[in-house]
């Protein structure tokens, strides 16, 4: 993933007598509007990764994201907290905490868009070497296996287990470490072990998504009825979970357990959803069109759009509307 340029932690507006810079980036950086840190170049710690970054996200920032590929590397993306809509072609892609995100080598993507939502997370590029070459510390076969492996990978985001998470992290104290052979040493065991982490969790993800495990009887009825009845304005999830005997706090866990999604957050993405088809494809009015699914006002679906899409629905319906 591209960015407008390649600033760090918080880079500022420029002096108080220039005008104010065009730039996304620039123009936020000294609001403390988002942290970033960024190793490439010179300041890389591990040869085959072209970068390794982390960043947080306090407000949306729009024109933020152009679209780009990477011929011969490979990005992942982690997402500590928060949400991002991402494309990649033509697929669209919703991910949130705790899921990876990956853009196989050579393949065009971008934010929806433009913008990065409010977020926190990491994201690397490995450069993968021609066929028959190793990647450092790892024999030709096992470069060969693990390039093999990624390019099968059918799910392009799915969740992540806690250690995927931890090796980022990890990762990201070891590029901040002063420079010794011993840094080089640990980063590198970590970066194989989050590569080996995210295989197994995509495989697994892959497996289960064939021969999908039934969802339990309390998460099915609860999803049948959300799907039924997510255009109304009060829904109450307390009023659901004690028909099944539950407390709200079970049913939530249970759900986005089974799910990946909380109870909200399915109601939200099928709203959203619908809007995004209805902007597209008819001439209703927003106002309406936030009514008619359930939006108490259409400041807030506007709010909580933007939030999903980093546009306003004025604004997706005229650039979606116009590309297509």
């Amino acid at each position: 993933m591209s960015s407008a340029n390649t600033p760090t932690r918080n880079a500022g507006a420029g002096a108080a007598d220039k005008p104010p810079p065009t730039d996304p980036w620039l123009r936020s950086g000294g609001t403390g509007a988002f942290s970033r840190e960024t190793f490439e170049g010179a300041s890389r710690l591990l040869r085959e990764l072209e970068i390794f970054g982390w960043l947080r996200f306090r407000e949306t920032l729009n024109n933020s994201l152009r679209a780009d590929r990477h011929p011969g590397a490979l990005e992942i993306h982690y997402m500590k907290r928060g949400h991002l809509r991402w494309w990649v072609g033509d697929e669209a892609h919703d991910f949130g905490t705790g899921c990876v995100f990956i853009v196989k080598p050579g393949e065009l993507h971008g934010g929806d868009g433009g913008a990065i939502q409010p977020c926190e997370h990491y994201w690397l590029r490995l450069r993968l070497p021609e066929p028959g070459a190793a990647l450092p510390s790892l024999s030709p076969a096992q470069t060969a296996d693990l390039a093999g492996r990624f390019a099968a990978l059918r799910p392009r985001t799915f969740q992540a287990s806690p250690r995927a998470g931890e090796f980022f992290q990890r990762l990201h104290e070891e590029h901040r470490a002063p420079r010794s052979p011993e840094t080089e040493l640990m980063a590198r065991s970590l970066l194989h072990a989050l590569l080996v982490t995210i295989l197994r969790d995509g495989e697994a993800r892959d497996r289960a998504r064939r021969a999908p495990a039934p969802l339990t009887w309390q998460v099915r009825r609860a999803k049948e009825w959300l799907d039924a009845n997510y255009r109304e304005q009060e829904l109450r999830v307390d009023r659901l979970s004690r028909s099944f005997g539950r407390s709200a706090t079970a049913l939530r866990s249970r759900f986005k357990l089974e799910t990946g999604y909380t109870p909200h957050e399915y109601v939200q993405s099928l709203r959203i959803g619908e809007a995004r088809r209805a902007l597209l494809e008819t001439d209703r009015g927003v106002t309406d069109i936030a009514h008619a699914l359930g939006f108490s006002s259409s400041q807030y679906f506007a709010t909580v759009f933007r939030r999903r899409t980093g546009m306003t629905p004025s604004e997706f319906r005229a650039r979606r509307g116009g590309a297509a």
